[in-house]
C-alpha cells in the first residue's frame, strides 16, 4: 500500500477521576507509565510518561506486547510435538516484549479526554473497547495506589448515536449505566452528588415500556442522565422502528472513529495532535 494511502484511526476516551484535583490526569499517566498490565492472555500493555507539547496538550504512547512464558512448553511445528522450553537453547532477555505494537496518544488535560491512535501507520490495531480495558487497569489501585482517585474510562460513542437511541419509534427498553463523572462535566451536579453521597461507584437505571402499542417517552431528567452516561458509562436502547423492524443500539458498540490519511502532516504524532485540536475546537470552541 502506498504510504500516502495509509489510513490511521483514532478513538476518544473520556477519563473521569473523582475527586479530580489540578494535575490529576497527568499524575495518573505518570504513575501508570512503565507499569505493565496483563489485559488478555499473554498480552501486556503500558504507557510512556506524558510529555507536554503545548499548553493543555500532552503526548505519549500506548505500547502492547506479548510475554513468552518460558515455563510452558514450545511446539515444534515440523513434527507437531511439545518441547520443553529449556531444551531450545534460547536465552530471552527479561526486559524485551515480543510482537510489539505502538500507538500515539494525546491528552487534552482541561477536558480530561485522551485521543488514542487505534490503527497505526503499520496497520496494527487495538480496539477502542480493549483500549478502555487497558486504561482502566492502568488507572486502578494496584498501579495507582489505594489513595488515588477513583477513575472511570469511557469510549466516546458516535456523535449522533444517543439521538438515534432516544428517537427509536417504539422505544421498549432503555438502560442507562452511569459511572461517576467529573463534577465540571455535568449539569445538574445532582447526578454526581447522588452517587458520591451514597458511596456508589455506578448507577443503573432501566426503563421498560408498559404493555401496549406505545413506547417510552424519555423526559428531560432521563435525557440528561442518558447524555451524561453516554460519556460516563453507557446507554442501551431497544425497540421497534416504524417499519416494524426490531432495533437494539448501545453506545458501547459504536465508538466514534476518526480517520486520517497518514503522511498529510508528516507523522502519526502530528496527525494525533491535529485530531485532538480539531475535535476539541469542534466541541468546545476553544
Amino acid at each position: 500500500m502506498a504510504e500516502e494511502n495509509r489510513i490511521i484511526e483514532f478513538c476518544i476516551l473520556n477519563i473521569a477521576a473523582s475527586p479530580h484535583p489540578s494535575g490529576v490526569y497527568v499524575d495518573l499517566l505518570n504513575r501508570a507509565s512503565f507499569n505493565p498490565v496483563n489485559f488478555w492472555g499473554e498480552l501486556f500493555a503500558t504507557v510512556s510518561p506524558p510529555e507536554k507539547v503545548e499548553d493543555g496538550f500532552y503526548r505519549g504512547r500506548l505500547l502492547l506486547w506479548t510475554e513468552i512464558n518460558t515455563s510452558e512448553p514450545a511446539i515444534r511445528k515440523d513434527i507437531l510435538e511439545e518441547v520443553p522450553f529449556d531444551q531450545l537453547a534460547l536465552n530471552l532477555p527479561p526486559d524485551v516484549g515480543f510482537n510489539g505494537k505502538v500507538f500515539q496518544y494525546i491528552l487534552r488535560e482541561r477536558d480530561h479526554v485522551l485521543f488514542l491512535e487505534t490503527r497505526n501507520d503499520l496497520d496494527k490495531r487495538v480496539s477502542p473497547q480493549r483500549a478502555r480495558k487497558i486504561f482502566n487497569a492502568l488507572f486502578a489501585p494496584p498501579i495507582q495506589g489505594i489513595e488515588a482517585p477513583l477513575v472511570e474510562v469511557t469510549v466516546i460513542p458516535d456523535e449522533d448515536l444517543l439521538k438515534r437511541i432516544l428517537a427509536i419509534s417504539k422505544l421498549k427498553r432503555l438502560h442507562i449505566h452511569l459511572v461517576r463523572p467529573n463534577a465540571d462535566a455535568i449539569d445538574p451536579q445532582e447526578i454526581l452528588d447522588r452517587l458520591v453521597q451514597q458511596g456508589a461507584k455506578s448507577q443503573d437505571v432501566i426503563y421498560v415500556a408498559a404493555p401496549g402499542p406505545d413506547g417510552l417517552t424519555p423526559n428531560e431528567e432521563t435525557t440528561t442522565q442518558a447524555e451524561v452516561a453516554s460519556h460516563n458509562g453507557y446507554v442501551k436502547g431497544s425497540g421497534v422502528e416504524e417499519d416494524g423492524e426490531s432495533v437494539s443500539l448501545s453506545t458501547k458498540e459504536h465508538p466514534r472513529v476518526i480517520r486520517r490519511i497518514f503522511g498529510e502532516l508528516g507523522s502519526t504524532f502530528d496527525e494525533a495532535l491535529a485530531v485532538a485540536r480539531e475535535t476539541v475546537f469542534k466541541i468546545t470552541g476553544q
